[in-house]
């Protein structure tokens, strides 16, 4: 542990904390209880707070922004609230309105920002994101980060694959076995692969939904990931009495996978 590194951490986490449940205020319309003016606008705001946030733990050649994943079989995402992408390696793809379009193959992760959700609500969001990941298909291998691979297997390296992550202000009526079994059930109904299924949902009032090994076959800990070496690995929850800890194990985790994902260059040839 590094103790400047750490305290500049907590400060960071407290700054985001305190501007994302204060942020509400800010775009509250007091003649109309519950209801927020420029709706848009606040999400927006939430949005940038995380974006702060993460920016502090990655590295620096990634940047992130809100937009739309394209890929070279004319597919296009919906619009995504957090995408981290690789920006050295980037082609600037934006219409008039600057709605930003990134290739899938300079994509690292995806997330979602929201406040009060359902365990359905969790649900359909979690599943939105699984469909996004399914879209990193190549039609041809320029490897960028890695330069010695030969092959796109993203059931078998989870490099290739896109982190996702969902972060919210609460789930209602939480209680994790029913998130966990709701979520499966999703998952299966829709044949939703275990490398597309997310990796980390934090719910800043209830916790921390990801996985943990506890095999002897692999390293024991947080994984993030359901499938290790065609070892399943069980959800896991992280209570919400530590809330900087969870915040933490978050970005942490997303920094972590970055540092191992590879970045592909989009060749143009494919896309027109």
């Amino acid at each position: 542990m590094n103790k400047v590194y750490k305290r500049l951490l907590n400060q960071k986490i407290e700054n985001f904390l305190s501007e994302f449940f204060s942020s509400k205020e800010l775009f509250e319309d007091l003649d109309k209880r519950n209801r927020l003016r420029h709706a848009g606008e606040y999400g927006m705001y939430r949005e940038n707070i995380c974006n702060e946030l993460i920016k502090f733990a990655i590295p620096s050649k990634f940047n992130t922004a809100n937009g739309f994943l394209i890929n070279s079989f004319d597919e296009v995402s919906t619009q995504c609230d957090l995408v981290i992408y690789d920006h050295n390696n980037t082609p600037l793809i934006q219409d008039s309105s600057n709605i930003k379009f990134f290739p899938v193959e300079t994509v690292v992760a995806v997330g979602e920002v929201k406040s009060k959700l359902t365990i359905s609500d969790l649900c359909l969001a979690s599943l939105k994101l699984a469909k996004i990941k399914k879209m990193k298909r190549l039609k041809s291998i320029f490897p960028i980060t890695n330069p010695d691979r030969k092959v796109f297997e993203p059931h078998m390296h989870f490099g290739d694959t896109i982190y996702s992550f969902i972060i919210c202000e609460s789930i209602s009526s939480f209680n994790a076995n029913k998130v966990f079994e709701k979520l499966d059930k999703t998952y299966n109904t829709n044949n939703i692969e275990y490398e597309y299924r997310h990796n980390a949902i934090l719910s800043i009032e209830n916790g921390v939904l990801c996985y943990k090994n506890e095999n002897a076959q692999i390293p024991k800990g947080m994984t993030y990931f359901s499938k290790m070496k065609n070892i399943d690995i069980p959800n896991h929850y992280f209570e919400g009495e530590n809330i900087n800890k969870n915040i933490e194990n978050l970005i942490t985790g997303i920094a972590g996978f970055l540092s191992n994902a590879n970045v592909y260059r989009p060749e143009p040839n494919n896309y027109t």
